[in-house]
């Protein structure tokens, strides 16, 4: 896709980029990720499929002009994801500038899941880091129902304690679903999903109206000394 940006053609990097959708997305993302949480992201990936090739196009023509190189990790998505119906490949694609300092981390591009014998690019997870943020009038609905974690006897009896760090989207009925721990235990992370589960937000306003948000919500466990 850099190639053929290089070279201008851009009818062939738009087909390119077109072979990156996820096939029969709505079944997939079901199917993958379980009901609940495959219906929160399909509809989304659907609804702004478009839009998100278009900036996709534009972040290559922009990495055309730039000198560097691509890195790219697999992401282990036991960790990422905690409803995983099955085994999935995902890699996040990064760019790391010729200019830049040794000491500065790669810039994220994007994420791709191996589905069927090619990558598929997830833009779900949204990077576009050349393009300038957007003023929006986002208000964060407050928490309203707050369901403690039950304590797992085994991490109490070992001493384990700490916050656990969880990626969620909240709905625009203020229902939770989770998507990933981002830190802690994994003694603790259980109980931790499953307080947050039950946890209920009046709906977050983006200019007014209501829409689903992703943020990352944490729950601290601690022992009485």
């Amino acid at each position: 896709m850099l190639a053929a940006a290089k070279s201008g053609d851009q009818a062939k990097l738009r087909s390119m980029i077109h072979e990156l959708e996820i096939p029969n997305s709505e079944v997939w993302y079901t199917k993958t990720f379980g009901p609940d949480k495959g219906e929160s992201w399909a509809g989304p990936y659907q609804k702004e499929l478009a839009a998100n090739e278009t900036r996709f196009e534009d972040l290559l023509m922009k990495l055309s002009s730039t000198d560097g190189d691509f890195a790219v990790q697999k992401i282990d998505t036991r960790k990422r994801y905690d409803t995983l119906t099955g085994p999935l490949d995902e890699y996040l694609a990064s760019w790391k500038s010729a200019t830049a300092a040794d000491a500065k981390e790669p810039t994220n591009l994007a994420n791709f899941f191996f589905i069927d014998g090619k990558f598929r690019w997830n833009s779900t997870d949204r990077y576009f880091p050349f393009e300038p943020e957007l003023k929006r009038n986002v208000v964060m609905g407050k928490l309203v129902k707050n369901v403690a974690p039950v304590y797992p006897v085994e991490a109490q009896r070992k001493r384990i304690q700490g916050p656990v760090k969880l990626r969620v989207i909240i709905r625009k009925d203020g229902s939770v679903i989770v998507q990933t721990v981002v830190q802690g235990d994994p003694a603790l992370s259980p109980a931790a999903i499953e307080a947050v589960k039950q946890w209920r937000f009046e709906p977050t306003l983006l200019d007014g109206k209501p829409i689903d948000f992703i943020t990352t919500l944490e729950v601290n466990f601690a022992l009485r000394p």
